[in-house]
């Protein structure tokens, strides 16, 4: 790709923001072209269900972000599964293995990615026991015993699925309850195969045959160390912003590391916004829709008010 191609607003993230903004952009005729580089839909692709989107009772995280991507292409937007390595705010262009494309608007919505329990072995396991993502992998272990860690609403959704596909589901969190939405609490507490472990944490991932065989708890009131065999270890313990393309560029960020906004989304390069988790707040479906709304109908007026190519700093 090259200058030619002329976008007019490019996008940098493949979930609910980005998609969102892609079908803003496109709609009101901008040229315009998303970068994904992992996978479309972000986190909220992977969400079991999806109980609080408007519109729909429930919904798989999937189907709903794949219904956005549809929508957006549809309106003319282009994807790239190409992943963006640099922003230049004086070119207003980025950087991809492909080269480099100028555009005249940018939106960050590069999401956020999840925590990590930091177990020696946990990334040599990934693929061979360990997962992030319950829907991704939960059938590969159907009427086997797995295990998922983490108290609030992510882990409570992962417990509520696979109690439909594993046999058994061990529920390990390190406080004396749950701290999800009380709903979600509640479902959870009902299932009959989910077997709660609170004041726990996980001290060590056991190998049986190069996968996860069993996990070493340790209970934080008794200091009771046992063990439990499972099949698989779903870890739902938060995320963090990827703001790193951010911050190489000198992206003002918060002390979370998420990216600071204005009430326009905009960063503090003109004509640079960001939208979604990646900015932290309310992280929702709902407040990343709204977000990315907002950035793609002020990079609009930004570009047709003839800002662009200013590329400094406010």
């Amino acid at each position: 790709m090259s200058d030619k191609d002329g976008f007019e607003l490019v996008i940098i993230g493949g979930g609910p923001a980005g998609l969102t903004a892609a079908i803003y952009g496109g709609r009101m005729g901008l040229k315009t072209a998303l970068y994904e580089g992992k996978g479309f839909g972000g986190l909220a692709g992977t969400a079991p269900k999806i109980e609080n989107y408007p519109g729909f009772t429930s919904i798989n995280g999937l189907e709903l972000t794949e219904k956005m991507r549809e929508q957006a292409e549809n309106w003319g937007a282009t994807f790239f599964y190409n992943e963006v390595s640099a922003i230049n705010p004086k070119e207003m262009s980025i950087t991809t293995y492909e080269g480099d494309t100028k555009t005249k608007a940018i939106i960050i919505a590069t999401g956020s990615k999840h925590l990590t329990l930091g177990l020696p072995n946990e990334f040599e396991l990934v693929g061979n026991g360990i997962s992030y993502c319950a829907t991704c992998d939960g059938p590969l272990f159907r009427d086997q015993e797995v295990a998922t860690v983490g108290g609030g609403n992510a882990a409570g959704l992962e417990v509520i699925y696979l109690s439909g596909v594993a046999r058994k589901v061990y529920l390990i969190h390190r406080r004396h309850c749950m701290r999800a939405e009380t709903c979600i609490a509640n479902e959870v507490e009902s299932l009959d195969n989910v077997i709660p472990m609170y004041n726990c944490t996980i001290e060590e991932a056991i190998t049986k045959n190069n996968k996860l065989g069993a996990l070493k708890i340790k209970n934080l009131e008794t200091g009771e160390i046992s063990n439990i065999s499972v099949n698989a270890l779903f870890i739902a313990i938060g995320v963090e912003p990827q703001s790193d393309l951010a911050e190489k560029v000198g992206i003002e960020l918060d002390e979370d590391n998420f990216i600071k906004v204005n009430k326009n989304q905009e960063t503090n390069f003109s004509g640079i916004y960001a939208a979604g988790d990646v900015t932290g707040g309310i992280r929702q479906v709902t407040t990343a829709v709204g977000e990315a709304t907002t950035a793609a109908m002020n990079a609009y007026l930004y570009i047709k008010k003839g800002w662009y190519g200013e590329g400094v700093t406010k």
